[in-house]
């Protein structure tokens, strides 16, 4: 046998050179190690370097159970085994890294001969743990390299990438600090490297993570001890699986476009169909049928789970390309009457629905009566509502194919804005088109454009030969909300104060109805409920109500008024409410109340 040449003196002797000299790289992966003065050596290396030792000749050879008899039991040494072909990082490997960190190297320094052979063995580890919390249809980028290159100085870690798609945003990486001295796994992105995002999406990656509460489990190499293979890789592996969710979110959402789509006239506010005025003349479904695949899409009694859905057609056009993709999206819409376009809203992050989800939601309609509550939206307008089960048979895509967070419908503008320059709108077809984000920024400039009497208005007298200066949007009240908001509100303080002096719809001046009336001690207060998806509706249609209820006509019949709405107020809305109250000096409380939680969340 060609290792009865070796003795133990000779395995002892090559130990102490790979301790001086580290390991080659193509002779790190090892299945079998000896153990050495309790320390590990890869088996065919450290019985090469000990043969030549013995005979000054190279030796060619494979691993078999012959040659490891031997060296276990005629030389008496400890044999382990790992699957994966590298043992667990080892505290010399990491002291030494740590000891020559961030230093520079020069190829001409004997001190600096066996750098890199005593890195490999690292850098290997790092990429075979990567390789071992792959999620299917992820790619490894590994950091092969122990140079930072341009200055050729040690790097202070090695942190090999998993990612999905391109690489270019959003990774799962583990980590081996020298530096710092750890080993870590993260979910992370590109901040400073020549791969680096733009300023904006580093912003939204960085509020992104504050949102999740986003961990970074790090391991001090003290603690590496308590450690092996099969622990590291199950906490990393269940690591990965935990914030998956949020890696496949965020690779929406920062690749995601912003365009322009046009929706279907509507003056019900896109909460339900409006007829046949303003509809497109040329020739289109619109046209024939007299109502578009959007007016239900500002509906805000159909929400689920905190998510609208509905239906854009330059969505539906391409949709397949479009799938899972998400977009910050302008909408503007026409009147065919007046030959006249408006920006709608900048709905922000929609997403395009997979067909499997579509179907889900419809399903969800169906049972809950949203899908025949629309149909009779059409029967009560004299439109054919048979289109929509036309639609669905080819699947249920057809008639929901976005996603939007809900809490969105209180920031659409109560009032839709004219295009004052038609070029800002690339063509009136129903596509998606790309638009700058200066234009989307322009139009939510345009919205929030205060009072001016130097730059607007006019001295124009003769309104009769001037067209209509906009086009209002009739806002339409959540009715089915508005009744569940009541019942649970009354049902509320009935249990918190008694239910003899809590009461709905009393009588005010003129046959008018309160919706809640509480009866206290000196006097009374009245609670007008109000559900329209645009908090500043509410506080205008309420207010005035309100006022009426208790002044109308020279009376003074309650001692405080209070607006009620399931809105969760802006810091914008909430400053206005604060400043209303000031000004008027009424005593005036806005109360948003948690439909699904039955309480007060905020009281203003």
């Amino acid at each position: 046998m060609k290792l009865e040449a070796l003795n133990s003196t000779h395995i002892e002797q090559a130990a102490s050179i790979i301790d001086e000299q580290g390991i080659p790289k193509n002779y790190v992966w090892s299945q079998y190690y000896v153990v050495v003065n309790e320390k590990e050596y890869p088996f065919k290396h450290l019985v090469r370097t000990g043969f030549e030792l013995a005979t000054g000749e190279p030796l060619q050879f494979q691993s078999n159970e012959s040659y490891r008899g031997y060296v276990e039991n005629e030389l008496h040494f400890e044999f382990r085994y790992y699957e994966g072909g590298y043992n667990f990082f080892t505290k010399d490997e990491l002291e030494f890294y740590s000891s020559i960190v961030n230093t520079d190297y020069r190829k001409s320094n004997p001190a600096h001969q066996y750098y890199g052979q005593k890195l490999y063995p690292i850098i290997a580890k790092a990429k075979y743990w990567a390789e071992q919390i792959m999620v299917e249809g992820f790619k490894l980028r590994q950091d092969g390299n122990w140079l930072n290159g341009h200055v050729a100085r040690i790097k202070p870690y090695f942190w090999p990438r998993i990612y999905s798609g391109e690489d270019k945003d959003v990774f799962f990486n583990v980590d081996v600090n020298g530096s710092d001295e750890f080993i870590g796994y993260k979910l992370d992105g590109y901040f400073e490297t020549t791969k680096a995002l733009p300023d904006y999406k580093i912003k939204l990656l960085e509020e992104y993570k504050t949102l999740i509460n986003w961990e970074w489990p790090r391991i001090s190499f003290d603690q590496l001890e308590t450690y092996n293979w099969e622990r590291l890789i199950a906490e990393s592996k269940a690591y990965v699986q935990k914030y998956l969710p949020h890696h496949n979110h965020l690779k929406k959402l920062l690749f995601k476009e912003s365009k322009i789509a046009r929706i279907t006239w509507n003056s019900n506010g896109w909460v339900k169909p409006s007829g046949l005025t303003g509809k497109s003349t040329n020739p289109s479904f619109e046209n024939e049928n007299g109502f578009g695949h959007e007016e239900w899409l500002f509906d805000g009694d159909k929400v689920i789970n905190g998510y609208k859905y509905g239906f854009l057609e330059p969505i539906h056009k391409y949709r397949s390309k479009y799938e899972g993709k998400l977009f910050d999206i302008a909408l503007y819409t026409r009147n065919a009457e007046s030959n006249k376009s408006y920006w709608v809203a900048n709905l922000k992050d929609v997403e395009v629905l997979l067909p499997q989800e579509s179907e889900k939601i419809l399903d969800h309609y169906k049972n809950e009566g949203w899908y025949d509550e629309m149909k009779a939206d059409l029967y009560n307008l004299n439109l054919n509502s048979s289109q929509l089960d036309t639609w669905i048979n080819d699947g249920a895509e057809q008639l929901l194919n976005v996603k939007f967070k809900a809490s969105h419908l209180n920031e659409i503008p109560p009032e839709l804005v004219p295009v004052l320059d038609n070029s800002e709108i690339p063509s009136n077809r129903y596509t998606l088109m790309d638009v700058p984000a200066a234009l989307q920024e322009k139009i939510n400039q345009d919205v929030k454009t205060g009072f001016s009497f130097e730059d607007s208005g006019s001295e124009e007298a003769d309104l009769g030969t001037k067209s209509k200066r906009t086009e209002k949007k009739r806002e339409i009240e959540l009715e089915l909300k508005h009744n569940v908001l009541q019942t649970k509100f009354l049902k509320y303080l009935q249990n918190k104060y008694g239910k003899t002096i809590v009461k709905r719809e009393c009588t005010a001046y003129g046959a008018l109805r309160i919706d809640v009336t509480r009866k206290t001690n000196t006097g009374y207060i009245f609670y007008e409920i109000k559900t329209y998806n645009s908090l500043r509706t509410s506080i205008r249609e309420g207010i005035g109500q309100l006022l009426e209820y208790c002044l109308y006509p020279n009376v003074n019949e309650a001692e405080s008024i209070v607006l009620v709405s399931h809105v969760t107020p802006s810091d914008e809305v909430k400053n206005y409410l604060n400043h209303l109250k000031n000004f008027i000096k009424l005593p005036f409380t806005y109360i948003h109340f948690d439909i699904e939680q039955e309480e007060i969340i905020l009281e203003i």
